[in-house]
């Protein structure tokens, strides 16, 4: 009988770690929820109202990632920076937006910026938790000019890193709207970005080029990563990408900051009923980017998309 009943805990420790290891969190935080894996937070997907205390309500922000940790939890992304109170973590805005006969933007505080609509899933099925969300583009907190499906499958991490798959896909509402990046001093940038955390101020930001030891805007890369010694996160683009490679605007000065800088300095124009899917892969790991691993893993990421 001990033999018996042994057996049986065994089992029972085995299966429940085994539902443990993904999970799906409401954290208390109000417009928050974050992905676990394990006992180490992954992401927190903030779909509601952000704004930090003291600053002016024209800086409320939603819908984007912040914090990101790396495998033992360590934040890598920073919200509300000091020197650019617009960065927020992991976002995707443009600095020029064109709707309804309007010149306006997402970049900075304007009168144009997205919205929560609903939860189209959250499901937590084996090594990988799957989030997708649906956001409205509002003009003047009132009309729908846009609209954006974010999805996010979220990987469990192994000893090298962690996966997470952002797959954008937007379509304009009503009427056409046009994307473009900043035409100052034809930088370019403006579209999915990174906003890494202090720590990474002055890093070397490893590309599928090589090294890019200083700021640079409209470099085409593939991927672009940045790290210390010990940690790092690199965005991938998908192939399937518009324009791929795509121009990217990078920054190491301030902090760590990239940005595939699509469409660039050349306008595009979203019709109703013609949307536009944009997909990126975060890799989350250990090692810095420079040793080739990161390489590796971006040609891994690759053989998927050739399948």
């Amino acid at each position: 009988m001990k033999m018996i009943c042994i057996t049986i805990i065994l089992i029972g420790l085995t299966f429940t770690n085994a539902l443990a290891q993904m999970a799906i969190l409401e954290n208390g935080e109000k417009g928050a929820l974050t992905v676990r894996d394990g006992q180490v937070d992954v992401l927190t997907y903030r779909f509601g109202d952000q704004l930090k205390e003291g600053l002016d309500p024209e800086q409320t922000r939603s819908c984007y990632i912040h914090p990101l940790y790396s495998l033992d939890g360590q934040v890598l992304t920073e919200d509300f920076p000091q020197d650019h109170f617009h960065h927020h973590g992991i976002f995707w805005t443009w600095p020029i937006v064109k709707t309804r006969g309007q010149d306006t933007q997402t970049w900075h505080p304007a009168n144009l910026r997205q919205h929560f609509v609903r939860w189209l899933k959250r499901e937590v099925k084996g090594k990988m938790v799957t989030l997708s969300v649906e956001n409205e583009w509002k003009l003047d907190g009132q009309e729908i000019v846009a609209k954006e499906i974010v999805t996010l499958q979220i990987h469990q991490a192994n000893d090298m890193g962690r996966a997470v798959d952002l797959e954008l896909t937007i379509e304009a509402i009503g009427g056409p709207l046009t994307l473009q990046g900043t035409s100052d001093q034809n930088k370019g940038y403006g579209g999915f970005s990174l906003r890494g955390a202090p720590m990474f101020k002055g890093t070397i930001l490893a590309t599928d080029q090589g090294l890019e030891e200083k700021d640079s805007n409209n470099k085409k890369f593939r991927w672009v990563g940045l790290s210390t010694e010990e940690v790092g996160v690199a965005i991938f683009v998908s192939p399937e990408h518009p324009d791929f490679p795509p121009t990217w605007c990078i920054r190491n000065s301030y902090a760590g900051f990239c940005n595939v800088s699509w469409p660039g300095l050349k306008p595009f124009v979203l019709q109703p009923g013609q949307p536009v899917t944009l997909r990126y892969r975060l890799y989350i790991h250990r090692e810095p980017a420079a040793t080739g691993r990161i390489s590796e893993a971006y040609e891994s990421y690759l053989s998927v998309h050739k399948q």
